[in-house]
Parts: structure tokens; sequence; C-alpha cells
């Protein structure tokens, strides 16, 4: 029962959002490592063939390209899979990825049957589905290990620092001394995006905490609060920088916890840098 409990544990880790670029230099990697592994350990019969290897495993290699571009276009770009990436975990990323390698199998699985030998035997098409995990899901698997990880143990390291750095001493002053929206800049803790509106939270006198929401946009309170401790940490959230009184990391970036407030605000992976500083 612990080790399902510790999978269930893993599979619910937060995982980061790729990049666009990012995502399309792994794609090429990975169209490559097929190229080249299956011409130079030439497995399921391309032994058996003697002209044109390099350009048949090429072929195989485009293909691959190409299934995971038609998953990417279909179940990224158009059914927003994950349209939230605060919510993208490891398991999630594991699916996904199941699903770009069942369409690289259909991808080859075409070329191999209409290109190569040139009719189509659906009965084979499990054997192709087999051949494509074998040769993925040891690459795949390591990959998507290295990335939580290694995500994990950065921001966590940068959370340590800033947590020690708040202990060395007082954070640089800033000029809290005016308001927002009528409610002093010293009392707000976090702003967070809702879409044409943002809702403010800040503290009452009283200690109990409020929220206020407002027809505004993110830019438009940063250009107000300029020269306060507010600032941007999120494409949705702004932050009261001096009510922090803890940060964490995982894969997606770090995570603060605010003075007198239970609300856990995101610090994502391209706001890290800026935020420290």
């Amino acid at each position: 029962m612990k080790i399902l409990n510790d999978v269930v544990q893993l599979l619910n880790r937060p995982f980061p959002d790729m990049e666009r670029l990012t995502y399309f230099k792994l794609l090429i990697s990975l169209s490559l490592f097929v190229t080249f592994f299956l011409y130079v350990f030439e497995p399921f019969g391309l032994s058996t063939l003697e002209d044109n290897q390099f350009l048949i495993c090429l072929g195989f290699g485009s293909m691959t390209f190409v299934g995971a571009l038609v998953y990417d276009f279909f179940f990224h770009m158009l059914l927003k899979l994950n349209s939230t990436p605060e919510k993208w975990t490891y398991g999630k990323w594991v699916l996904d990825n199941l699903g770009y390698m069942l369409f690289i199998s259909l991808a080859n699985f075409l070329y191999a049957r209409l290109v190569i030998i040139g009719f189509i035997n659906w009965e084979l098409f499990p054997q192709m589905i087999y051949s494509t995990f074998m040769i993925g899901i040891i690459p795949l698997m390591s990959i998507g290990a290295w990335t939580l990880l290694s995500g994990e143990r950065k921001y966590q390291h940068i959370a340590e620092e800033i947590n020690q750095g708040k202990s060395n001493g007082p954070a640089r002053q800033a000029d809290d001394s005016g308001s927002l929206f009528d409610i002093p800049t010293h009392q707000i803790r976090y702003v967070e995006a809702l879409q044409n509106y943002s809702k403010i939270g800040y503290i009452t006198p009283e200690g109990e905490l409020k929220e206020k929401i407002e027809r505004t946009t993110l830019k438009g309170i940063l250009s107000e609060a300029e020269g306060s401790s507010i600032v941007k940490c999120h494409r949705s959230y702004l932050v009261n920088r001096v009510t922090v009184v803890n940060a964490s990391g995982n894969a997606q970036g770090l995570l603060l916890s605010l003075a007198d407030c239970d609300k856990v605000i995101p610090v994502s992976r391209t706001c890290v840098a800026d935020f420290r500083n």
C-alpha cells in the first residue's frame, strides 16, 4: 500500500508546462533519435531491407514529427488540454505523452504500410503501437523524471535562499504610504486577474482578510503601484512582497505564504528572477 501511495503522490506532483520553443526542440531531438536508433540497431525487420535503409529510417523519424504535431494541434491548440498550467501534474504529463506516442504509432504505421509495403493491414497496427512504445517509453520517462526532479531542486533551493534572506535582515524599503482603490498599500496582500477585472486581497485593520473587485487590469494596478512593494509574480497575480512570510518551491516555480492570509500565491518560472531582485 505504501508503494501505491508513493506512486499516486508522484503522479500528482506539479509538473512544469513546456514552452513552445522547448517543445519543438524536444520533438526534433526525438525524431532524430528515432531515425538513428532504427538505422543503427535495425530492429523490427529493418535489417532485411537492402536498399535506402537510411532514407526509410529518416521517413520514420519524419513521421514521428508529423504524428506529434497532429496530436498537439488537436489536443493542445483546439481542445486546450493544458489550458491551466498550474494544475498540470506529472501524471497528466505522462498520459499526454502516451497520447503523443499513440499518434506517432499511427503516423508511422501509415507510412510503413502505404509507402514501404503498399497496402494497409489494420490487424498489424497493435504491433506498431508496441514497437513505438518499446522505443520511446524509456527516454520519455527519463526526460519526465529529470525535468520534474531538476525543477523541484532548483526552485526549492531558490525558496531556501529567499527564506534565508528574510531571516538575515529586512527587505529593501519601498514606498507603501499610498493606497489603491482606497485600500492602504501596506494592507494589500495580493491582486488576482479576473479577465477584465482584478481582485484585490487585503487585510482590514481588524485583521480580517477581505477581497475587493475592481474593473482594471494587473498592468494598470502595477502602473499605479509603481515604487511600492507590490510586484508581478505570475501572469495572473501581483503580490505585496514585504508581506511574504515563507517561500516554497516545486517544479513549476515558487509558492508564497503571506502574513495573515491563507491563500498561497504562485511565482511562475518566468517571474522568479525579477521577484528575487
